[in-house]
């Protein structure tokens, strides 16, 4: 069931690795109310927020900061099964280098706090012949449409978004630092205020960093001189995707 809808408004400047790359979460709109533009009250105080990370084992890989030190502000709040609308500045996105690669989606529960989270892939989009990479879809619409899980237990929770630009992944950057498949994650405090309200979930459940390895099929591939996946197939990367669960017996 689609429930109303809420948009979140991200800034994204997608820069190459060695540029002064600036992207992240600029305001939210929430049930008609929005906070004040260039606002990241929603985000962790020490965001980094400007660069994209390459460096899988980095301790900032998940957020892009150094822990999860969010600011103690309401937050977003919305029933399970509800749309958010992600929404990018076009034209930020569309001045820096052009970055071409799939986009995924994750929660994290903060019932036990934010030490050793375990995240959960919600939604992702890859590439297809019709649309072209989950970034063409954003430089051509300026937003993406994620469906919220249903059957999540009520409470607190980190809603991450996922950028991957795949324009350097040609080699790890183990092996060269200047190459290896590029991360935008943004993030930002969500609570879950109805739904199913089932117990949270067990499977497909990851530590991040530790969910991507450099080797893997998504990560490590030479695109073509137009930015296309070879032989046109791509299968974006990270574990299995959460799967709606049916209500539990009472």
């Amino acid at each position: 069931m689609v429930g109303k809808i809420t948009s979140i408004v991200a800034l994204a400047a997608a820069l190459a690795l060695t540029g002064n790359a600036q992207r992240q979460i600029q305001g939210i709109t929430f049930s008609g109310s929005e906070d004040a533009p260039n606002s990241s009250s929603n985000l962790p105080k020490n965001a980094l927020a400007v660069a994209p990370i390459s460096d899988l084992k980095s301790k900032a890989f998940a957020c892009r900061t150094n822990g999860f030190n969010f600011p103690k502000v309401k937050s977003y709040e919305a029933t399970g099964g509800e749309m958010f609308i992600v929404t990018f500045d076009k034209k930020e996105f569309e001045s820096g280098p052009k970055i071409n690669g799939p986009c995924n989606h994750w929660l994290a529960s903060t019932a036990s706090g934010t030490d050793n989270l375990k995240w959960f892939r919600i939604g992702e989009r890859g590439y297809s012949a019709e649309d072209g990479w989950c970034t063409d879809v954003i430089r051509r619409d300026g937003q993406l449409v994620v469906s919220m899980p249903d059957d999540l237990p009520v409470g607190e929770y980190i809603f991450r978004n996922e950028v991957i630009d795949l324009t350097y992944a040609g080699k790890t950057n183990a092996d060269d630092p200047t190459m290896g498949a590029q991360f935008y994650a943004d993030c930002l405090k969500y609570k879950v205020a109805g739904g199913k309200n089932q117990k949270m979930p067990t499977e497909g459940l990851v530590s991040l960093p530790g969910a991507y390895l450099a080797t893997d099929k998504g990560l490590l591939l030479n695109l073509t001189a137009d930015g296309k996946p070879p032989g046109g197939k791509y299968t974006v990367p990270g574990p299995a995707l959460h799967q709606q669960r049916k209500p539990e017996k009472a």
